[in-house]
């Protein structure tokens, strides 16, 4: 178990926060700790550059083994938008290596969030507004494992 100070964005103040870390992971623009809170009792992520200062380190009992959404892979189908032209089609099927016009991306649940705002998705799984080079094809198959808005 490792104190921290903790600068949330939900908070105006700096908190204490006692983690038990076990895993990094990468957004695509910024690192993140994948940790269980003992404040908030569940496994969250901490954004890395809001650590602003690390205290006393203690052996912790928490498994990483129960971090479900972290264990839990998820596969997102992306193939090229309908409204695209055949030539525009075969652009994206080269920019993100799709076979048979797709590709099949494993990702984690816990990092389904930052991995739809990479591939410039809403949090609902449908492409942001202006958006028309990707859709996620099998996303009847994903929706239950979308972050609801107020928890991402």
């Amino acid at each position: 178990m490792l104190e921290i100070q903790y600068q949330s964005i939900v908070r105006d103040e700096e908190q204490a926060r006692y983690i038990s870390p076990h895993a990094f992971g990468y957004d695509g623009v910024r690192w993140h700790v994948r940790a269980y809170c003992h404040l908030r009792k569940g496994f969250r992520d901490f954004v890395f550059g809001r650590i602003l200062s690390a205290g006393s380190l203690t052996a912790s009992i928490v498994d990483s083994a129960d971090d479900r959404e972290w264990n839990t892979y998820i596969k997102i189908v992306l193939t090229p938008g309908a409204s695209l032209t055949s030539a525009q089609r075969r652009g994206v099927e080269i920019d993100y290596g799709m076979s048979d016009g797709k590709v099949t991306i494993d990702c984690r649940q816990a990092m389904l969030f930052y991995t739809l705002r990479t591939l410039n998705f809403e949090v609902n799984g449908l492409p942001r507004e202006g958006e028309k080079q990707l859709v996620i094809a099998n996303l009847k198959d994903i929706k239950p494992f979308l972050p609801n808005p107020g928890q991402a």
